[in-house]
C-alpha cells in the first residue's frame, strides 16, 4: 500500500478558483467566437435546371427591357412586308393560272365554233382553213334549211325523147350569210298524186358544170337547177320537190 503526502501536493483553493475562473472565461470567449461564426447550412441540392430556367427567363426579360422600341417596330414592319410580298406572289400565281385557263377555253371555243366564226367573220376564214389543215379538221358551211326557198319549179316531157322528163327549178338563199348547198329530193306522182318514182340528187348532180360547191349559196343569191329524168314506161303526171341535208 502506497502512502501519499497530502501537503506535498497541496494546491491553493484560491488559485485553483482563479484558474478555474480564467479557464471558464476563455471557454466562454471561445464559445462566443464559435457561435458568432455561421455554420454552413446543410440543404438538399437543388436541380440546376431550375436555376438555368430562372436565369434564362431573367435574361430574356432583361433583354426585352433593354431592347429599343424602334427595333421592335422595325421587326414588325419587316414581317408585315414579308406577308405582303407572299400575298402578292399568290395573287400573281392565281392570275397567271386564270389567264392560261382563259386561253385554253378560247382555243376550244374557236375550234368547236369554227364554222360559225367563218360565217360571221369572213376575213378570219383563211386563217381557220390554215389551222384546220394542221389539225385535220374542215370548215363547213352551215346547214340552214330554213333559209332555202324553192322557186319557179317546172317539169315537162321531152317531145323528142319519149319517157324522158325535164325538171327545172331555182334555189334561193334568203339568209344573211352563205349556206351549204342542200340535197334535192324529187318525187314523181301519178294521176292520183301517189308517188311512183323518188330520187335524191346531190349538189354535184343538179348544179351546172364549174359550180364551186364548197362556196355554198351566198346570201340572197340563187342557184338554177336543170335535171333530165327517165320514167321508162311509168305514167307520170305530177311531182313533189323538197330540199334536205
Amino acid at each position: 500500500m502506497q502512502v501519499f503526502d497530502a501537503r506535498a501536493q497541496q494546491i491553493s483553493v484560491a488559485e485553483d478558483s482563479a484558474n478555474t475562473t480564467d479557464n471558464s472565461s476563455l471557454n466562454d470567449q471561445a464559445s462566443s467566437t464559435l457561435d458568432a461564426t455561421p455554420a454552413p447550412a446543410a440543404s438538399a441540392p437543388e436541380s440546376p435546371q431550375v436555376f438555368t430556367e430562372i436565369a434564362d427567363t431573367d435574361r430574356t426579360a432583361d433583354i426585352a427591357e433593354q431592347q429599343p422600341s424602334f427595333l421592335g417596330d422595325t421587326i414588325k414592319k419587316n414581317k408585315n412586308r414579308s406577308n405582303q410580298i407572299t400575298n402578292k406572289s399568290h395573287i400573281w400565281l392565281w392570275a397567271f393560272a386564270t389567264l392560261i385557263l382563259l386561253i385554253i377555253a378560247g382555243i376550244q371555243s374557236i375550234y368547236f365554233l369554227r364554222d360559225e366564226i367563218a360565217i360571221y367573220y369572213p376575213n378570219a376564214k383563211p386563217y381557220l382553213v390554215q389551222a384546220c389543215q394542221k389539225l385535220s379538221c374542215t370548215i363547213n358551211l352551215p346547214h340552214k334549211i330554213e333559209f332555202i326557198v324553192i322557186d319557179d319549179s317546172d317539169m315537162q316531157e321531152d317531145a323528142e325523147h319519149p319517157g324522158l322528163v325535164r325538171f327545172a327549178s331555182t334555189l334561193i338563199n334568203s339568209g344573211n350569210h352563205a349556206v351549204a348547198y342542200p340535197n334535192l329530193e324529187l318525187t314523181l306522182t301519178d294521176v292520183e298524186d301517189k308517188p311512183v318514182l323518188r330520187r335524191i340528187f346531190k349538189p354535184n348532180e343538179y348544179l351546172p358544170a364549174g359550180a364551186i360547191i364548197a362556196d355554198g349559196i351566198q346570201a340572197n343569191a340563187e342557184a338554177r337547177i336543170k335535171l333530165a329524168v327517165t320514167t321508162s314506161d311509168i305514167a307520170v303526171s305530177g311531182y313533189r320537190v323538197f330540199v334536205t341535208y
